[in-house]
């Protein structure tokens, strides 16, 4: 009887963190709804500010949700979210306050691990280890936003952004992510938008082809790499279809930093 006490119990618990889950989820939907109409506005008004704080917010609420499918709200684990999203936003602050390299961040994540060992006793290496992962690569890309020769690209980011955003969204509506081509289409299709437009700017042919399917390559990986670190969330049935639109879309953007897109494109090996 005591055991079925206890067996109910958690099990009453991991149904209340996937209500909270789906909670925060639904509310998520309209945030990224909001950000990413706010990147046309900000086109319309070349306002290079706009579209930096809508990237960074993006990545914010796409960390947000990461860490949702991972802890339960329900319960102090909550405080988790706070500290992952607070360190997640560290190089904003560093930007605005003086500069720092991304190794410094990363070496402050790390430190971090003993006191989230305090304040969760029960959480497991493997879900801390996906906490850790996922904080670092919003960290990245967040601190590749904030780098000078992304501003100073900002609007050939920003083309390629929304080119993939259009084409997923319609890849979602037909179900592609479920395809047995999925990553074949995940590829060309950010071949395909990183040559079109990169066709508009003064770069050589080779360069761009290079940067392109090396960037491409990347960008399947990391996608990879992120869904299976989604159906490890303890608190996640099902992937809606905006989780595979703009896991793709932050692995795109990663991929572009961690090859060194610009730099290729420009002929700077």
């Amino acid at each position: 009887m005591f055991n079925n006490y206890i067996t109910n119990r958690f099990s009453f618990q991991a149904y209340l963190g996937k209500i909270f889950a789906r909670m925060l989820e639904v509310q998520i939907r309209y945030i990224q709804f909001v950000l990413t109409a706010s990147i046309f506005v900000g086109l319309l008004m070349n306002n290079v500010q706009l579209l930096t704080a809508v990237f960074v917010g993006l990545i914010l609420v796409w960390q947000l949700e990461m860490l949702s499918g991972q802890l339960r709200l329900e319960t102090k684990e909550y405080r988790l979210i706070l500290i992952f999203i607070s360190l997640t936003f560290l190089p904003v602050v560093f930007n605005i306050l003086s500069e720092s390299n991304i190794e410094t961040l990363l070496y402050l994540v790390l430190l971090a691990v003993p006191l989230l060992a305090v304040l969760v006793m029960d959480l497991n290496i493997f879900k801390l280890g996906n906490l850790l992962f996922s904080t670092i690569i919003s960290m990245t890309v967040i601190h590749f936003i904030l780098m000078q020769y992304f501003q100073d690209n900002i609007m050939y980011f920003t083309y390629l952004f929304l080119l993939l955003f259009f084409i997923k969204t319609i890849a979602t509506l037909f179900n592609v992510q479920f395809s047995n081509f999925q990553y074949f289409f995940d590829f060309f299709a950010a071949f395909t938008v990183f040559v079109g437009v990169s066709s508009f700017y003064n770069y050589s042919i080779s360069h761009v082809l290079l940067a392109a399917v090396i960037t491409s390559l990347f960008t399947v990986l990391i996608n990879f790499l992120i869904l299976k670190l989604r159906f490890e969330g303890e608190f996640i049935n099902e992937l809606s279809t905006q989780v595979y639109l703009y896991d793709y879309l932050v692995a795109f953007l990663l991929s572009l930093y961690f090859v060194d897109a610009i730099n290729i494109v420009n002929g700077l090996f």
